[in-house]
């Protein structure tokens, strides 16, 4: 899976387990949390982990798909039996496929085989979503770990889909404008728009988050924004300032990276070529 992608993706369910567990119809949302894996091999490869209960019950083993794996199969139940062998409770195997382009004809939810006739076999099975099948309006009412999915999602039948994309988009944002806190709303609409790049390329979807109105007038949109552009001169500052007055130490840097207002930190940087020290910097205001 491309790396923006698998990134968003795991975050969103580290962060909202319960949102995945709800979404998958498997049981108790309530004592779900994700869990450390020691084991090299399923820490580097598989997606997420959770698990139900303290002390522990049972596993999900969560696996997104971007792309096409003929043998995912044999991957998943690699994944499925180290950490059986890691745990020893029963673990379900999940993996979602976001969109056609990774569905695969051996993607069948088994693998079975036969050691020796009579005197050995295996038998796994294993849950498929395929996102692309599951109506944008249905994912639209999930918390806020599924919700970013929605852009993938099954459109209404003929509905073009930069259009049908659009509504959704401005229904995902006057949601969660109304529904989370700043942070989280963030995180959402952030994770919506990386999601989009599974159905469109980047400048189609910058171009698309533009034009929607509702996006353009949300404070959740605003507060991106301005946080991006508070990292751009945060960065400035700290560049500028390195070269005119030396490597900044930890406190002016920490100083630096915790100042939230936007106009004065313009100052500082404006600040920077008549100053002769951090110090000076620092006490512009």
């Amino acid at each position: 899976m491309p790396l923006p992608f698998d990134a968003t993706l795991k975050d969103l369910a580290r962060r909202h387990p319960g949102d995945y567990v709800s979404t998958c119809r498997l049981g108790n949302a309530r004592d779900i949390r994700a869990l450390n894996v020691d084991l090299s091999v399923i820490s580097a490869a598989t997606d997420v982990v959770l698990g139900h209960g303290d002390p522990l019950r049972s596993v999900l083993d969560l696996n997104f798909q971007s792309g096409p794996e003929a043998n995912l199969a044999g991957r998943l139940c690699l994944y499925n039996s180290s950490l059986y062998y890691r745990f020893g409770v029963p673990v379900h195997s999940v993996v979602i496929l976001l969109r056609p382009a990774a569905d695969h004809p051996n993607v069948t939810g088994r693998l079975a085989y036969t050691g020796q006739p009579r005197r050995g076999k295996l038998e796994f099975r294993y849950e498929v979503f395929r996102i692309w099948e599951i109506p944008a309006e249905e994912l639209l009412r999930r918390g806020p770990g599924v919700l970013p999915l929605s852009v993938l999602g099954a459109l209404a039948p003929g509905t073009p889909v930069e259009e049908g994309i659009a509504e959704i988009v401005a229904r995902l944002c006057r949601r969660v404008e109304r529904s989370f806190d700043h942070e989280t709303a963030s995180h959402v609409l952030t994770s919506t728009f990386v999601l989009s790049g599974l159905r469109l390329n980047r400048e189609r979807a910058l171009d698309l988050f533009r034009r929607i109105r509702a996006v353009e007038e949300s404070t959740t949109y605003q507060y991106i924004l301005e946080q991006g552009e508070l990292k751009a001169v945060r960065r400035l500052v700290l560049r500028h300032g390195a070269r005119k007055l030396g490597t900044p130490g930890k406190k002016v840097k920490a100083a630096i990276q915790g100042l939230e207002d936007l106009p004065r930190l313009e100052r500082i940087l404006d600040a920077v070529p008549a100053a002769d020290t951090w110090d000076e910097v620092l006490a512009t205001r």
